[in-house]
């Protein structure tokens, strides 16, 4: 083993023992990643990597908000780094969804813009989410029920009214992201709200908000104000 080698390999040793220590808080953002990037890449140094890939997104969260083709554009990152850094993104979007069967709900509403900012705040263009929640109040299924253009999804009232009624919802949130950055309702927004609302309401179902996000703030329609 080469110098080089042995430098970062000793350096990955102290990484994973700090790490198994005493958790993720003893790690700067560029060691947590790259760490990660270690085991996609295991016969470089990939710190230099890390270090990059935050300076290019902009912060260690928009890393993993980025696309398979944006990351594998940067060089060093090739199919299975750029891969692994998605897979981690997926995972953490489906551990934060509601499971009823692990008896896992998103119980509070800081928990519920967590993981509607996760699962769409970030996507390139517009998606509509419908967030079901039961009796209780506790959300017990989510769905992605249209994905659209960079300023647009077409949403169909009946096929939402289809999904809350198989699901025994007897409330709604309706989730849509702005590509755009911007938090401000369209007209078409509102009225798409105005017309779930009546068609729930002849079914018993409330409709509890309709939220826009991005990938770091959220605004309700409902209460006309950033969350």
């Amino acid at each position: 083993m080469n110098e080089t080698a042995s430098h970062y390999h000793g350096h990955r040793k102290r990484l994973r023992k700090r790490f198994r220590d005493s958790g993720r808080k003893a790690l700067h953002d560029y060691e947590l990643l790259e760490m990660l990037l270690a085991y996609a890449i295991p016969k470089k140094d990939t710190k230099p990597l890390a270090k990059k890939l935050i300076e290019r997104f902009g912060t260690f969260h928009h890393v993993f908000d980025e696309s398979l083709d944006e990351l594998e554009s940067t060089s060093g990152i090739g199919e299975y780094a750029g891969t692994l850094i998605k897979l981690v993104k997926a995972c953490m979007n489906q551990y934060l969804e509601p499971d009823n069967r692990a008896g896992k709900a998103l119980s509070s509403p800081e928990a519920v813009l967590d993981y509607v900012r996760c699962e769409i705040g970030n996507e390139k263009t517009e998606y509509f989410m419908l967030l079901c929640l039961n009796a209780a109040g506790k959300i017990v299924h989510t769905e992605v029920m249209s994905k659209g253009t960079v300023n647009m999804a077409h949403v169909y009232p009946r096929e939402i009214m289809k999904t809350a009624l198989l699901k025994n919802a007897s409330a709604l949130i309706l989730v849509h992201n702005h590509p755009s950055g911007s938090l401000n309702p369209s007209s078409h927004d509102e009225n798409l709200t105005r017309s779930l609302t009546e068609a729930s309401s002849h079914l018993g179902i409330a409709i509890h908000d309709h939220i826009i996000v991005t990938k770091d703030r959220a605004y309700s329609i409902k209460l006309g104000k950033c969350l």
